[in-house]
């Protein structure tokens, strides 16, 4: 991926020699303030400004910006492409000489379908320069209420299909990582009903539709000819991705127990960005819910990672790779976001860093599927122990037994003594297959014991170690967080010891604490 990146940024949007040309600064510009003036008072216009940086730096501006380019200069000779170097730009029309008193007109940008641009091939808002040249001067009018902060390149061909294949390969590339993600979570999802991996599932497709319309090939691929949509998607699907990711990141740091002010700003901005959505369908302008979309994320990072690292701190050291992976997403993000306020300039590196960095979620996914498989041990425990009860079932379970041969009285002690001697409850990847090696049974014999005699699956009989363990902790350690206390008792999530807890004990842990175990039954 590292490679790829450096390859995409060093190849296909940087200079690269006389086939791929920084040109910006090859312009002169003018404001038209009033949105009005037509080309016939452009042309007669004696005063231009000329542009000394290697980028635009108009940011959100309501002002149509003109520029002016000499045809004499090589960088504008014929059949060489003009790249606007923003997909969000909303329109551009290039005025070109026929002759001296004659210009054609030639538009691109996301407000006209892709079909009518130009120079419809490219990724970008792309002129190609006519081969008549009977005139001193062509123009540029820009019109966006996107940013208008971007460098314009000037390509030859060979140089315009090399970062054609190579950016739209990079694109694919992260699409299929993304896509990975995507299933993952859906499956979980779908199979064990975990609804965190649904809000995960939101926030992946929302910021790839995000991250691929402003930077990928959605327009190209899923609406080209949808302008309304296109000027619309980019904002949409960005400001959709908050109640997701926040909602993704309250139940994964459980915030509601251990943060509940820091929940209830997660949970208010999720709110205010869901309300935005609907506003940016039927606005006429984007710039207002750009700035809330992006303000938000600007207080959200340091809140969640704060959050985070509180937590951390406080023992809960499953989230480390949280910190490491959204740590450093979110920290990079912060450039993007401070390009888009108009606080930093353009550049390569800074606006498709966020792009890049995003699949390392990928590892962050599969590090929590790794622990949510090992809090379903339970379940697959319990799911044995059915089995083995329908096997001994009450018509066939004295006949079939497999407890025949085995003092049960004597093995129960055995495995009794075991669990209070060395605690292996603790470890919550202790199953059914390790218990019945300890006291030297079969997985049968040790789920049919505990049936038989107690009543109760293995599950049951570990849980009830556990939440006894748990009580203690509660009352005699109150500095110790209830993740941590469930953690530290074999449970592999809080929910997980939440809901076994108020079983045994019909408190939550956060009431028997608060009772002091007083009214525990």
């Amino acid at each position: 991926m590292l490679v790829l990146f450096l390859l995409f940024s060093g190849t296909s949007c940087t200079p690269d020699g006389s086939g791929n040309k920084n040109v910006t600064n090859h312009f002169d510009y003018f404001l038209d303030k009033s949105t009005e003036m037509s080309f016939e008072q452009i042309q007669k216009l004696q005063t231009w400004n000329p542009i000394s940086e290697h980028q635009l730096s108009f940011n959100f501006t309501n002002d149509v910006i003109w520029l002016r380019g000499k045809t004499s200069k090589e960088e504008f000779s014929q059949s060489r492409i003009l790249s606007l170097e923003w997909k969000a730009l909303d329109e551009a029309i290039l005025f070109y000489p026929e002759n001296p008193k004659e210009y054609q007109t030639y538009k691109t940008g996301d407000t006209i379908p892709k079909s009518k641009w130009t120079f419809p091939e490219a990724l970008y808002p792309s002129f190609q320069i006519p081969k008549q040249k009977r005139g001193e001067y062509f123009y540029i009018r820009i019109q966006s209420k996107s940013i208008i902060s971007f460098p314009i390149h000037s390509l030859d061909e060979k140089s315009l299909n090399k970062r054609m294949i190579l950016e739209t390969a990079v694109t694919w590339l992260i699409l299929g990582v993304c896509t990975v993600m995507f299933v993952f979570a859906l499956f979980y999802f779908f199979a064990f009903g975990l609804s965190e991996f649904f809000f995960y599932a939101g926030y992946v497709v929302c910021t790839v539709l995000w991250y691929n319309g402003q930077y990928g090939n959605a327009y190209d691929v899923l609406w080209p000819e949808s302008p309304w949509w296109q000027n619309k998607a980019i904002l949409t699907f960005s400001t959709l991705g908050i109640p997701f990711s926040f909602q993704f990141v309250r139940m994964f740091l459980n915030t509601k127990v251990n943060n509940p002010r820091i929940d209830k700003i997660l949970l208010i901005m999720g709110i205010v960005a869901l309300f935005c959505v609907p506003a940016i369908l039927i606005s006429p302008t984007t710039k207002i819910f750009s700035r809330i979309a992006t303000y938000i994320y600007l207080i959200s990072i340091p809140l969640i990672l704060g959050t985070a690292l509180r937590n951390y701190f406080k023992g809960e050291k499953r989230i480390l790779f949280f910190l490491i992976s959204w740590g450093t997403y979110f920290i990079i993000s912060y450039n993007t976001m401070f390009y888009l306020l108009g606080i930093l300039p353009y550049s390569t590196p800074l606006l498709y860093s966020a792009v890049f960095i995003f699949p390392i979620d990928l590892f962050f996914l599969l590090f929590n599927l790794l622990q949510k498989y090992e809090t379903l041990e339970g379940e697959r425990n319990e799911i044995l122990h059915r089995i083995v009860t329908l096997n001994n079932a009450p018509t066939t379970r004295y006949v079939k037994s497999k407890l025949n041969s085995v003092n049960t009285e004597e093995s129960l002690a055995k495995l009794e003594s075991w669990m209070r001697a060395t605690k292996p409850y603790l470890d919550e990847k202790l199953d059914l297959e390790i218990a019945s090696r300890a006291v030297g049974l079969t997985v049968q014999q040790t789920s049919e014991l505990l049936n038989s005699k107690l009543g109760i699956s293995f599950r049951s009989y570990l849980n009830s170690f556990r939440i006894t363990e748990a009580k203690k902790f509660l009352i005699e350690k109150p500095e110790m967080s209830i993740l941590s206390i469930a953690y530290a008792t074999g449970f592999g999530s809080k929910t997980a010891f939440n809901v076994e807890f108020k079983k045994a004990t019909g408190l939550s842990p956060v009431q028997y604490r608060n009772s002091g175990g007083s009214n525990n039954q």
